[in-house]
C-alpha cells in the first residue's frame, strides 16, 4: 500500500492553514568534544523540529511533526556529508461525542488498547518499528457494546498488513465483562499467507456481586480461550491457549492473585511479542502472586513465584527426544519508605531451568538493593546488584544516581556504575549539566554515553550482563535547544 496516509495527513493540514493552525518545535544544534581531543564546532549537528497543528471546524484535527538534521561531516568523513528531511508523524483525527472517533496516522504508535489475560496484540510490533501507518476505530455506546478496531500497514516490511478488532459487552453495572479479540497479520503472495487469532475472554467480580463476599476484596475472576491459524501445515493441533486467573483477593492486609495457564504448542500470535519470538509458546504453567500491606506502616512485602513445563525445543512436539523440563521462579521484594523520603527497597530472585549449555538444572539467584534520599536540594539513588551468584556468569554491579539543583537554573544529573565479573571490571559514567536560563531555551553539556545506564542503573543488562565490551565513553557534548 502506498503512503496514502502520509499525505492525507497533509492535505489536512494545507486546507486548514487558515482555519486556526499553529506552530511550533524546537532546534537542536550538537557540539562535540571526542576522544581525539577535537571540538567539532565546524562540523556540529544541526537538528530542526516542527510540529503543525490544526481544526477546520470542531471535533475535526490534524497534526504534522516534520524534522531536518545535517552534518557537514557525518562520522567525520567529508564523503559522507549528509542533509535530511522526513516526516516524524501526523494524524487526521474526527470524533463524534455520540459514539466514535477515527483518526488516519502514519509513524504514530497507535495501537495499545485494553485486552485479556493473554497479550495477543504487541503495539511494538504492530508499529513496523515506528514506520507503520494505518486507521484506528473506536467506538462505544453501540448498543452497549464498545472497543476498537485497527488497520496497520507495514510500509517498512514488503506489504504485510494487520487488522485487528476488540470488542467487549459489560452487564451487569460492568460487574462481569464478556470481550473478544480478533487480530490477523497477511503477507503478501498466497491468499492463504496469513496468521489469524481469535479470543474470548470473560470476567466477573465476584466480590461486587455476591454479598457475603465482599470482605474478601473484588475477587475477580477472569478466563480467555484463544484459537490460531497458521499458514503451515502443522497447525491442526495444538493450536489453542486457555489462560485463567483469579485476583484482588483480600485475607486482611493480604493481597492474593492465582493464575494457571495452558499455551498449545502450535499457537502462534505473530502480532505478538509473546507468541512469536518469544516463545511462551508450548507451556503449562502456573503462578502465585502475595502482598502484605503492613498496617500503619509504609511497608510492603511482595512474593511472585511462577512454575511451568515446556519442551527443550519449544518449536516441536515435547517427547523422547525433546523432553519436558521444568522452570521455576521466585520473587520476594521488601519496600519500605521512612520518613525525610528516605526508601529502600532489597529483592531477593531465584531462577531454576534447564541449560543447555550443561545438559542439566541449574540455579541462577540474584540479590538487590536500592536506597535513595530527596530534599529540597538533591536527589540520590544507591543500587547494588548481585546477578546469577555461585555460577560462571555472576556479576556484582554498583551504581549512584544523582539529580541536584545548584541554582535556581543550573542543575546536575550523574549516573555512574561499576561492574566486576569474572573475567574483567568496567565502569560507565554519564553526567549532565544543565542551564535554563530562558523559558524557551535550554542548555546541556554532557560527558559519557547516556546508553549505558538509562534503563535502571544496574538493571541495564546491555551494560552489566557478562561479555559486553562497553566503558566509559570519552567524549563531551555541548547542545543547546530553543524552542518556539
Amino acid at each position: 500500500m502506498p503512503g496514502w496516509l502520509k499525505y492525507l495527513a497533509v492535505f489536512v493540514l494545507v486546507g486548514v492553514a487558515f482555519a486556526g493552525m499553529s506552530i511550533d518545535g524546537f532546534y537542536e544544534n550538537n557540539l562535540t568534544l571526542n576522544g581525539r581531543l577535537r571540538w567539532t564546532v565546524e562540523e556540529p549537528h544541526n537538528y530542526l523540529e516542527l510540529r503543525f497543528h490544526g481544526s477546520p471546524m470542531p471535533n475535526l484535527e490534524g497534526f504534522l511533526k516534520i524534522y531536518a538534521q545535517s552534518d557537514r561531516f557525518f562520522n567525520n568523513n567529508a564523503a559522507e556529508r549528509y542533509r535530511l528531511y522526513d516526516m516524524i508523524e501526523a494524524h487526521a483525527k474526527y470524533r463524534w461525542e455520540k459514539g466514535a472517533e477515527v483518526v488516519l496516522f502514519s509513524r504514530e504508535n497507535r495501537f495499545w488498547f485494553p485486552q485479556g489475560l493473554m497479550e495477543l496484540v504487541s503495539q511494538w510490533v504492530v508499529n513496523d518499528g515506528g514506520n507503520a501507518q494505518g486507521m484506528r476505530v473506536d467506538f462505544w455506546n453501540l448498543w452497549k457494546f464498545y472497543g476498537v478496531a485497527i488497520h496497520s500497514d507495514y510500509s517498512q516490511s514488503g506489504g504485510e498488513d494487520a487488522n485487528i478488532l476488540r470488542v467487549n459487552l459489560p452487564l451487569f453495572g460492568d460487574r462481569v465483562r464478556v470481550s473478544s479479540t480478533l487480530a490477523r497479520k497477511d503477507w503478501e503472495g498466497s491468499s492463504q499467507n496469513f496468521n489469524t487469532v481469535v479470543s474470548v475472554d470473560g470476567y466477573a467480580a465476584l466480590g461486587r456481586i455476591v454479598p457475603f463476599l465482599r470482605k474478601f476484596g473484588t475477587i475477580g475472576c477472569a478466563a480467555e480461550f484463544a484459537r490460531s491459524r497458521i499458514p503451515e501445515p502443522y497447525d491442526s493441533a495444538g493450536n489453542t491457549a486457555f489462560k485463567a486467573e483469579i485476583r484482588e483477593v483480600r485475607l486482611g492486609d493480604l493481597s492474593l492473585k492465582l493464575s494457571y495457564r495452558d499455551i498449545g504448542p502450535n499457537f502462534r500470535s505473530y502480532l505478538s511479542s509473546d507468541y512469536d519470538y518469544g516463545q511462551r509458546f508450548n507451556e503449562t504453567g502456573f503462578n502465585i502472586n502475595a502482598s502484605y500491606f503492613f498496617p500503619t506502616r509504609a511497608v510492603n512485602l511482595t512474593t511472585y513465584y511462577d512454575e511451568y513445563w515446556a519442551p527443550q525445543n519449544r518449536t516441536f512436539l515435547p517427547g523422547p527426544a525433546n523432553p519436558l523440563h521444568r522452570y521455576q521462579e521466585w520473587y520476594n521484594e521488601l519496600y519500605v519508605e521512612f520518613i525525610h523520603d528516605v526508601k529502600y527497597k532489597v529483592y531477593y530472585k531465584y531462577y531454576r531451568g534447564w541449560d543447555v549449555n550443561y545438559d542439566a538444572y541449574k540455579i541462577y539467584p540474584t540479590l538487590f538493593n536500592e536506597i535513595s534520599f530527596e530534599d529540597y536540594f538533591a536527589k540520590v539513588k544507591l543500587q547494588f546488584r548481585w546477578k546469577d551468584i555461585g555460577t560462571p556468569y555472576e556479576i556484582q554491579a554498583f551504581g549512584v544516581e544523582l539529580n541536584a539543583n545548584l541554582s535556581q537554573n543550573l542543575k546536575l544529573y550523574m549516573r555512574a556504575m561499576n561492574v566486576n565479573e569474572i573475567s574483567e571490571s568496567r565502569q560507565t559514567v554519564f553526567a549532565q549539566l544543565q542551564y535554563h536560563a530562558f523559558s524557551n531555551t535550554e542548555f546541556f553539556l554532557e560527558f559519557g554515553n547516556p546508553g549505558d545506564s538509562d534503563n535502571d542503573l544496574t538493571n541495564d543488562d546491555d551494560f552489566v550482563n557478562v561479555g559486553s565490551s562497553a566503558g566509559i565513553t570519552k567524549q563531551i557534548k555541548a547542545i543547546i535547544k530553543i524552542y518556539f
